[in-house]
């Protein structure tokens, strides 16, 4: 009588383990870093797509640019690149999420959208961030540069020394589109130097898939259920 009272798991089944010093989950994001959501330690609010990318958007909607919001995100995994560069991490891979729809069409165009605005800085750091001073004329390595006086100056003091290694570290960056129709994430790398990679994609980004070295995600979601912000967290 007292066998058939047990719970079929023993009480010791299960066995809570406490997460590692280095662990970055969602209670590090979401808890400790949110005294204050406007000054939140690892969170930006997104409030300038609706214009150009809304988050209730048609599968046959055309993208003329993306938001401000989505190309200050590129430079500040760029910048982020550069100093882990910079810190001796350069065959480890560095890698960037953008989540801002399901259709798979649109997220062929925000890929697009962002090749180009990549292409667009990478061509000013080859030109101009060599001139040191002079090279600040440059209106997209000046705004790398405020990027990294708003999130990094703590981390790296030395903006002088990032720009030097910018052409370096951002030349072979690439912005790849991983969803159900194509899949150009490939961490397999011959040489010595980690991949630089910016991941375009929707719900197959949300179910699970690793990507190496994660460092800045664009999340432009929404979902009134439980279950499904659970698993878009994850991506934090």
């Amino acid at each position: 009588e007292e066998l058939e009272n047990e719970d079929l798991f023993p009480r010791d089944f299960i066995i809570g383990l406490d997460a590692p010093d280095n662990y970055f989950g969602p209670r590090k994001v979401f808890l400790d870093g949110m005294s204050d959501y406007d000054e939140a330690t690892y969170l930006r609010n997104i409030a300038d797509n609706e214009d150009v990318l809304p988050i209730k958007h048609k599968i046959n909607d055309d993208l003329e640019s993306i938001p401000d919001s989505m190309t200050e995100a590129l430079r500040t995994f760029l910048v982020a690149r550069t100093i882990r560069d910079l810190r001796g991490q350069t065959d480890k891979h560095a890698s960037m999420l953008v989540n801002a729809s399901r259709f798979t069409r649109m997220q062929g165009l925000i890929r697009n959208r962002l090749q180009e605005r990549l292409d667009a800085i990478r061509n000013s750091i080859r030109i101009n961030a060599s001139l040191g001073e002079l090279g600040l004329r440059d209106p997209e390595v000046s705004a790398l540069r405020e990027t990294w006086a708003m999130e990094f100056q703590e981390a790296w003091p030395d903006w002088n020394e990032i720009q030097t290694q910018l052409l370096h570290s951002v030349s072979g960056a690439k912005v790849v589109e991983v969803n159900s129709r194509v899949n150009d994430l490939d961490y397999s790398t011959t040489g010595d130097r980690g991949l630089t990679v910016i991941a375009v994609g929707g719900f197959s980004l949300s179910r699970g898939l690793t990507l190496e070295g994660l460092t800045v995600s664009y999340f432009l979601r929404n979902s009134m259920m439980y279950d499904t912000l659970m698993q878009m967290g994850r991506l934090f």
